[in-house]
């Protein structure tokens, strides 16, 4: 089990878990305040626009919505 563990970033599954385009609980009154980012070093939830602020050095991702249909 720990073999596997090793075989994916440890980022992977919390990103996975998290739910995104909802709304900021830190920013909701703001404009651009949808969390569609996450920061692959912090690995502690769905970042909105208005949080990238805190995650300058960071990496940081963007998820998007694909359809295949």
């Amino acid at each position: 089990m720990v073999e596997d563990e090793q075989k994916w970033p440890p980022w992977l599954k919390p990103l996975l878990r998290e739910s995104f385009f909802v709304q900021c609980k830190l920013h909701a009154d703001l404009h651009k305040s949808e969390c569609n980012m996450y920061c692959l070093d912090c690995v502690n939830g769905a970042l909105c626009s208005v949080c990238l602020h805190l995650h300058e050095d960071h990496r940081v991702i963007q998820v998007l919505v694909c359809s295949f249909w």
